[in-house]
């Protein structure tokens, strides 16, 4: 996937929520870990009070042999709890006396220390039974590792298999819980991250818009005689040279005037420069408005213009300039006009 696509958009929602995203799974993943080990301790004490309870009861019945005692007493265990699966009473030699329950499904060897076997469908607990007393007071660890200095003989065993559905069910069911809450907290990330990138974003696209709309001003100026409104020479030069080549190419016609205004600098003396600035504007318009739109009015500098006709030959170039200079004409006077005259009609125009 190329980032470089998503757009400053995409790329700003991301950055927002993925770390939500991240943040929301280490949690979760934080979370269910603990929560399965409490589960499977949890679990396991279970198991081990259970067998403690039957190994304290059936130490009498398993030393004066009464079988039928150690049958009530595992059937009664099973029943108890219904997530055990059985309850065996084995002797010393590991051979089975009574099993209250389906038959073991994962039996374990005899040892004389506490045995717990986990698996898939059970887990498994296998305590001895000795003659004098059960380590009733013992910790679990003195169970695994028969650390107790003292041991009396060994009169027999308990074995249990409890089912491990119960466990898988609340697994099943917190997992539900927690996908339910890391969609909701995704949701609301999402939500919150969409509306704090939308502020964001729109105060981004006021700033890019005023950025372009300077730029574009900017360009605009760079481009244009500020007195006239005309194009100035720059940008005159880059349209006559595209022009050139266009007309070049094709072998269509191009005509380009270059006109000044005759005694200007004399305005400007007698009038002031802001009567001469008058003066240019308005022969500004006057050629503008005398051309076609697809021409172009420059002011090449100073009184000096320059108008670029592509499209047009000789003989209609003539004839618009010669209509732009009738135009002035009209406006000032007659072309045989003298200075004096001239100047009194400007004084009238001012």
């Amino acid at each position: 996937m190329n980032f470089s696509q998503l757009g400053m958009r995409g790329r700003l929602l991301l950055s927002a929520v993925l770390p939500a995203i991240l943040m929301m799974l280490i949690l979760e993943l934080v979370f269910l870990n603990h929560y399965q080990d409490d589960l499977e301790r949890s679990f396991e004490e279970r198991g081990l009070a259970i067998v403690r309870q039957i190994g304290s009861a059936a130490e009498y019945a398993l030393f004066s042999g009464s079988r039928e005692a150690l049958d009530m007493l595992a059937e009664g265990a099973r029943r108890s709890d219904p997530a055990i699966n059985s309850v065996s009473v084995l002797g010393r030699n590991g051979n089975l006396i009574v099993c209250a329950g389906v038959p073991p499904q994962h039996p374990l060897s005899p040892k004389d220390i506490l045995q717990v076997r986990k698996m898939d469908d059970v887990t498994s607990v296998m305590v001895p039974i000795h003659q004098a007393s059960l380590m009733l007071n013992a910790d679990n660890e003195s169970w695994r590792t028969g650390s107790q200095e003292t041991r009396e003989p060994v009169t027999g065993y308990i074995l249990v298999e409890i089912s491990r559905a119960e466990l898988a069910a609340r697994q099943s069911e917190m997992l539900k819980i927690m996908l339910t809450i890391m969609v909701g907290g995704l949701l609301l990330a999402s939500w919150l991250s969409l509306r704090l990138a939308g502020g964001v974003l729109s105060s981004l696209d006021s700033a890019h818009m005023a950025l372009r709309r300077q730029k574009e001003y900017a360009e605009l100026l760079a481009r244009t005689d500020a007195l006239t409104g005309l194009a100035n020479r720059r940008a005159f030069d880059e349209v006559a040279e595209q022009e050139v080549k266009r007309a070049l190419r094709y072998n269509t016609p191009l005509v380009l005037i270059m006109t000044d205004l005759d005694h200007f600098k004399a305005i400007n003396d007698r009038h002031g420069h802001h009567v001469g600035d008058q003066v240019l504007q308005h022969f500004a318009r006057i050629l503008s408005a005398s051309v076609r739109n697809i021409d172009l009015v420059g002011r090449w500098g100073g009184e000096e213009f320059a108008v670029l006709m592509p499209g047009t030959d000789l003989e209609e170039a003539t004839r618009l300039a010669n209509s732009a200079a009738g135009i002035v004409v009209g406006k000032v006077g007659t072309a045989t006009a003298t200075r004096t005259e001239l100047y009194a009609q400007l004084e009238q125009i001012q």
